[in-house]
């Protein structure tokens, strides 16, 4: 209900799956005496689609695979044909993963043409009707004119799952041609299923992805290309249902929150009301699993046969975690820990952290350490729920979720190097087509001839006191007047202008911000104001930085700060005629950012219309051109406690990662309002060589 509705992850998880229940299940009803085929095909259609649309469909087939592979066994499997609903984790990896992977089979099998044709044909005539996976069949076999009764009998009836190997792979010369031998085994004791297993080949220029027919325990296949191939990878972006060998999982907490026997080894001599103990005992009342909680003087050696949990830092075992992060970047020092490119202080904070068992590397060993004594209950509460995840990051009594992630896949089973030379890290598997696609809201085109403009020669590097930046200010406030933005200056202008020095000479001259603004509309809220900004000057010819021997040189500023002007133009383009705020929310774009935050420091000392005590926070947008896949770094986040909230919300609403950065920066115009006692952050997409 409305209590749910209000996270912003909801929308792009839980809300489109329902919403697509009005087609599946509630139009087209579901034959329960054959199998529940809704939920793994809404799953599909929604939740898998939504993160292939931003890239990430390989990402959550692996995540689905894992759940699988972590929860399922031989005592709790059962066929999709006896699936109602969930109610553990192990039906809904079946119920939901295990179909939605049929889905993803058939549709490489019959390409995405037929696959739409075919869920057309089926809704058609099923609506208002109860409908099987039969059904189903008919519908695909009706538009595709193959026989599929050997897929829907091998993955609605059986149990089980696939497990592959690549047994061997080796390239030979013919002639001038590369001949690459290659042989794929099915592992599992099942017997064997019948599949079409994708194998990508890369090359010192790209990748060409070959399907292998397999349908017994062996199949060996031979490829001659004209080029050397480097790397063989069967299945790499998870297409075929199966279990995933332990080595293409990272070490993640879905292993021992799915483990049927767990250990928790405490530090020896805590009191009785110790958090720890507190955490261990709320863990200890499971029903569904047997957990042991023993200190560590009583462990000799942490059994194999079960993932352990490691308590605190007084204990001895810490160092199995510290030894199985050597594989991966990260490190635990004595007042902070390095996860990846987190970096976080130990006071206040609680961490958890997934390496392989020491003794048994299909096993887990977690390190779980607890910052605040009253965030206790919270973690045994939210844990379960991070069960993807290798190291996670609380803060506070709460706790506050600030940092998560995955360890990257090693010594993989399922790809071979086949030479001495490396893939260049330009070479990189292409991304399919998602299934269906949304217009985007914003223009990369608009916002490039944005950049292209600001960052041409015409405008020699918009330094301070050029006509080049008196340009730029001409553009932007002709773009916010398009937009529909309303004059923000004093004077009712766009324009906020005084002198400032503008050359190494010390001479004045004068310098504006350009101020736009969208007004509230709510009677007791309209006088309190959002900022948006982003500084348009740059360098110039060199002044007043320059790296040695650029002197007299132009300095584009395409990313620092075009690229953040270029955003700030586009919000306007988009929100200008249509939002309707309660509170005002005001477009500015800086000048003399360069020169010590100028532009800036003049705004929030003599901006009459919102002083600081009426200005409840700034985002501020400073080289944001060339994120390429990594996490949005957001600095300052320290400012406001809302911070964290409000970009995890980000992140689930558009599929872009973000990183708090905690530490105080000075780093651009963020800091003017911070200095003003008002909240303020950077949106960064991180440094570069041409920074």
């Amino acid at each position: 209900g409305p209590q749910v509705i209000r996270f912003p992850f909801i929308l792009h998880s839980s809300y489109p799956h329902e919403l697509l229940h009005n087609w599946w299940g509630n139009s087209v009803y579901v034959d329960f005496k054959s199998g529940n085929w809704c939920e793994g095909l809404t799953a599909y259609l929604a939740d898998h689609l939504i993160q292939e649309q931003r890239g990430q469909g390989a990402d959550y087939r692996r995540a689905t695979l894992q759940k699988f592979t972590d929860y399922v066994n031989e005592a709790n499997d059962f066929p999709l044909s006896k699936f109602l609903s969930r109610h553990d984790a192990a039906s809904e990896a079946i119920g939901y993963g295990k179909c939605l992977m049929m889905w993803e089979m058939l549709r490489d099998d019959l390409g995405d043409k037929q696959f739409v044709k075919g869920l057309q044909d089926f809704y058609r005539n099923n609506r208002f009707r109860r409908a099987s996976f039969d059904d189903l069949r008919r519908s695909f076999e009706k538009v595709s004119g193959k026989k599929l009764g050997w897929f829907f009998e091998q993955w609605v009836k059986r149990t089980g799952a696939p497990e592959l190997e690549l047994k061997q792979a080796s390239v030979g010369r013919k002639g001038q041609d590369f001949v690459l031998r290659l042989q794929i085994l099915q592992v599992q004791k099942e017997e064997p299923f019948r599949l079409h297993v994708p194998v990508a080949v890369y090359f010192a220029d790209g990748v060409v992805t070959k399907t292998v027919p397999m349908d017994g325990r062996t199949v060996s296949a031979t490829f001659t290309f004209q080029k050397e191939p480097l790397k063989v990878a069967v299945d790499p972006q998870f297409q075929v249902f199966r279990r995933l060998h332990f080595s293409e999982i990272p070490p993640a907490l879905s292993k021992i929150f799915g483990a049927r026997k767990v250990l928790i080894v405490l530090p020896d001599g805590l009191q009785q009301n110790d958090p720890y103990r507190k955490l261990a005992g709320i863990w200890a009342k499971s029903k569904s699993k047997q957990v042991d909680v023993k200190e560590a003087a009583q462990v000799d050696q942490l059994p194999a046969d079960r993932p352990v949990w490691i308590f605190g830092d007084r204990n001895p075992f810490k160092s199995e975690i510290e030894e199985g992060l050597r594989h991966y970047d990260a490190r635990l020092g004595s007042d902070r820990i390095q996860l990846e490119k987190f970096d976080l202080p130990l006071e206040n904070n609680s961490f958890v952290i997934a390496v392989r068992h020491p003794q048994n590397p299909r096993q887990m060993a977690v390190w779980l350490r607890i910052g605040n004594p009253a965030a206790v209950a919270g973690l045994a509460r939210k844990l379960p729920h991070y069960s993807k995840y290798s190291y996670l990051a609380f803060s506070g009594a709460e706790p506050t979720n600030i940092a998560k992630g995955q360890w990257p896949i090693v010594n993989s089973p399922l790809q071979e190097a086949l030479s001495d030379k490396k893939v260049p890290e330009s070479v990189t598997l292409p991304k399919r087509p998602a299934l269906a696609q949304l217009a985007p809201l914003f223009s990369a085109e608009r916002m490039m001839k944005d950049i292209r403009f600001l960052a041409s020669r015409e405008l020699e590097g918009r330094g301070l006191g050029t006509p080049g930046l008196e340009k730029a200010a001409q553009y932007i406030a002709e773009q916010f007047r398009k937009a529909g933005l309303q004059p923000g200056a004093d004077d009712g202008t766009y324009f906020q202008v005084w002198q400032e020095v503008v050359n190494a000479r010390g001479e004045k001259g004068p310098v504006k911000n350009i101020i736009g603004l969208i007004p509230g509309t709510d009677p007791e809220l309209k006088n309190q104001a959002v900022v948006v900004s982003a500084h348009y000057d740059h360098l110039g010819r060199g002044w007043p930085d320059v790296h040695k021997g650029d002197e007299g040189k132009i300095h584009p500023g395409a990313d620092d700060n075009a690229s953040g002007v270029s955003v700030l133009l586009e919000l306007a383009r988009v929100l200008g005629k249509s939002l309707k705020p309660q509170r005002t929310v005001i477009f500015v774009a800086f000048t003399a950012e360069e020169a010590g935050l100028k532009g800036s420091r003049y705004f929030v000392k003599h901006y009459r219309r919102f002083p600081p005590d009426k200005i409840i926070a700034d985002l501020n947008l400073d080289t944001v051109g060339r994120l390429r896949g990594r996490k949005v770094m957001i600095l300052n986040a320290s400012s406001a406690k809302e911070w964290p909230f409000i970009f995890m919300g980000v992140s689930y609403v558009t599929g872009v990662s973000t990183q708090m950065v905690t530490q105080q920066l000075d780093a651009s115009d963020q800091v003017a309002f911070i200095e003003a006692g008002v909240p303020a952050v950077q949106i960064f997409s991180g440094a570069h060589t041409d920074y």
